[in-house]
């Protein structure tokens, strides 16, 4: 097998091995919070899932007695016949007379030709062995996720040129005093977006909070403030950077049925995690109109990537 071949063959088995911990590592996660749904804080229970994300990311796997695939090792039947280094040569080689024992007119102990044919295999390319293919296979799924996510967040881009427009100064003054309220130092842009229903913080390294336009309406002023309350959570959390990650990963291992399944509970965790951070300080009142609205409003999220 040449070495590109090797070499393929081994990016395989180790993306292999990393899918079937990874595996693992989501039936951990998904049963200990079935296990403790009432007793789990909800942070505790989203932060459980970076462990499956940090084992997706991280090529290094550590040695240890126990692996879940075992690398096939060197056929049987081959053997050496060239210098064997410090170790016992063959006494057929430390014989003084080296000349071939005949018996009947057959030559016995000439390991030449059959060495020769395996040298000439060994050294032989192998342009379109199945571990290249695999390769290549993972490597055009892998670009085509990275560039459709790429072209998802162009065309929130240009979406937001066309539709979105800076908010009234009543709610650029309100959005200011709740920054310094919850202690954001480096507050991200506000846009009121006409064709949402949903608040929505923007992913990618220059996040947004999105605002629907009907909410920048004077009497709405409590429904805005939880809506922002939440959103800017979110981006005090850095969740917007969790599900970044969580894009690249699934670019990564787009052939991987976990990170489909891990979507939706992760999301689920990392919203339970942002409202259970949001609503500390507020009464029982405040808490239960902060639900009702976030019911109301959930009929459509922003999903840029």
């Amino acid at each position: 097998m040449s070495t590109s071949s090797e070499a393929a063959r081994s990016l395989v088995i180790h993306l292999g091995e990393i899918g079937l911990y990874g595996l693992v590592i989501f039936g951990g996660v998904l049963a200990f919070g079935w296990l403790f749904r009432h007793k789990a804080s909800p942070v505790l229970r989203f932060s459980l899932w970076f462990l499956l994300l940090l084992r997706l990311t991280v090529p290094v796997t550590l040695n240890s007695a126990i692996h879940m695939i075992v690398l096939p090792g060197q056929k049987a039947g081959t053997f050496p016949v060239a210098d064997q280094g410090e170790g016992e040569a063959s006494p057929l080689l430390k014989a003084e007379n080296p000349t071939p024992l005949l018996r009947e007119g057959r030559t016995f102990g000439t390991a030449a030709p059959a060495t020769t044919a395996l040298a000439e295999q060994a050294t032989t390319p192998k342009w379109f062995s199945l571990w290249r293919w695999m390769v290549l296979i993972w490597a055009l799924g892998a670009g085509g996720m990275l560039f459709h996510r790429v072209w998802a967040w162009v065309q929130l881009q240009t979406r937001l040129r066309q539709l979105a427009h800076t908010p009234s100064q009543q709610v650029l003054c309100e959005y200011g005093d709740l920054c310094r309220e919850m202690h954001i130092r480096r507050p991200v842009q506000i846009l009121a977006v006409e064709d949402i229903t949903s608040p929505a913080l923007s992913l990618g390294p220059w996040p947004k909070v999105l605002l629907p336009s009907f909410l920048e309406e004077k009497e709405l002023h409590r429904e805005r403030r939880f809506a922002l309350i939440h959103e800017l959570t979110h981006l005090k959390r850095g969740d917007h950077l969790a599900m970044l990650w969580y894009g690249l990963v699934r670019c990564i291992w787009w052939f991987h049925p976990v990170v489909y399944a891990m979507e939706r509970p992760f999301r689920l965790d990392m919203e339970s995690a942002c409202d259970s951070q949001a609503v500390k300080g507020m009464g029982r009142e405040e808490k239960l109109a902060y639900a009702a609205l976030l019911l109301e409003l959930s009929k459509e999220s922003t999903e840029p990537l």
